[in-house]
Order: C-alpha cells, then structure tokens, then sequence
C-alpha cells in the first residue's frame, strides 16, 4: 500500500499524469463543469479522486515503465490532458443533444428570440432549452449517470494507461460520427412538435386565404405557442422515456468510446 508522505519520484510523476486526466474530465465533463461549481471545488474534486485511484493505477509494471519514459514526461503530460478532455466532451454530447432539441422546439414555437442564462451550459439559452436541460440533470442524476461518467474514466486507465504514448487518429473520426449519431438522436426528439407546429402553420395559412380579414401574424403566433405547449405538456412522459434512453445510449457509448482511445 502506498504511502502518500513517502513517495519516490516515478510516484510523483505518475500522481501528476493522473492528477491531470482527472482535471482534463472534471473540466470538460457534463455535469462537474457547470459554471455554478467554482474552479478550487474542481480542482479539489479532481485531488480526491487521484488519490482514490491512484493506489490501484500506479502498479509497479506501470512504474517501471514509467521510469524508462521519464524523460518523455511533457509529451505523456499533454497525452494524459487531451484523454481527460476528449473523454469529458464525449460526455456532453447528451447535453448538447437535449439543448439542440429545446432550440428547435423553441424556434418552432416562435419564441427562440426569448435568451436566459443556462447555468448548466454556461451560455444563453431560451426557457424551453433550460427547462428540457434541467430536466434531463435530474434524468441524468436520478440514473445514476455521474456515477457512469467516473466508472468510464477509471476504466479508460484500463485502455489508455499512464504508458499510452500516442493516439489514433481513428479516434477523432469516430468521435464525429459519434457527434452525427446524436445530432440526428436530437433532430427526431424535437421532431413531433416541430411537425405538429409547422401542420398548425399551414393551416392557419389556409384559413388566412379563405378569410383575409383575419391577422395571420398574430392569429398564427398565438394558435403555434398554445397548440405547440399543449403538446408539449402532453408529450411530456413520452419526451422524459426518450431522454432515459439518450442517456442509456450515450453511457453506452462513452463506453465504448474509450476502449478505442
């Protein structure tokens, strides 16, 4: 059992390689890089879990190998930030698929223009993309998927080990159909209302021609927003099974992900 008040230098060294995977994920993971968790909080999340993990990473084969590329130790440092960085962004893919799916819900119902700051996403956001993604935090959190997302970077220890001296770039082109894969998964999430909004259009479209006295820009706006919220309300246990299954894909994924690194 290691001691942490006597380690040798290759025990340094490795502490600091994984010290910094686990800073490349907290920085980039959906959920532990919320603008609302101050940056020491990170920082002292990313400390426990080296400290948790590094008993069980730092074998002695892993040291010894270590040793003999000691003098490689800039290149392994920006080897082990880029793994923790690609693994934490495969995370947000999730999120970036439910805040693509409440822009197009949003924009459908007319009221897309309507900005708020999304804490979650740190940037501005309109109030359906913030409602669907604090839904799907609580979704995520309800399941157990920040639990997922520290059992994946533990595992990708397993595939991309503190030897790893360089990457695929197989890698990388998984990694955009991956991005393809969910961005067609957000595109049929919002589709049900986008179609029932753009079905309300043309109809109000068609009653504006055979009665002209009708305002079609303001009967048009109130009919889209109060149908399209109605539906939304109504498909709301339906929108709720679907983003359980994304984020079950998107576990999966991840998972899978990793053992390519």
């Amino acid at each position: 059992m290691f001691s942490f008040t006597e380690l040798n230098e290759i025990q340094v060294i490795a502490f600091g390689l994984i010290l910094l995977r686990m800073i490349g994920f907290v920085f980039s993971a959906a959920v532990f890089n919320s603008p609302t968790v101050p940056v020491s909080m990170r920082i002292l999340f990313s400390l426990v879990l080296t400290i948790v993990i590094f008993p069980v990473i730092a074998t002695p084969n892993s040291l010894v190998g270590l040793d003999q590329l000691k003098d490689q130790i800039l290149y392994l440092a920006s080897i082990e930030i880029i793994i923790g960085l690609i693994i934490g962004f495969v995370t947000r893919l999730f999120f970036f698929t439910i805040a693509m799916a409440g822009e197009l819900i949003a924009i459908s119902l007319g009221i897309g223009q309507s900005q708020i700051f999304n804490p979650m996403m740190g940037s501005m956001s309109n109030s359906v993309e913030q409602f669907i993604t604090f839904l799907a935090t609580l979704l995520y959190l309800m399941i157990n998927g920040h639990h997922q997302l520290l059992l994946a970077l533990i595992d990708s220890f397993n595939y991309a080990g503190l030897l790893k001296t360089q990457l695929s770039a197989q890698n990388f082109s998984d990694f955009v159909f991956l991005f393809q894969k969910f961005l067609t998964i957000g595109i049929q999430i919002s589709a049900p209302i986008v179609i029932a909004t753009l079905i309300i259009q043309l109809g109000t479209g068609l009653v504006s021609r055979a009665v002209p006295q009708i305002n079609f820009l303001t009967t048009s706006v109130t009919i889209t927003m109060a149908a399209g919220a109605f539906i939304f309300i109504l498909g709301l246990p339906i929108f709720l099974q679907n983003m359980s299954q994304l984020a079950a894909i998107a576990n999966l994924d991840l998972f899978s992900f990793i053992k390519r690194i």
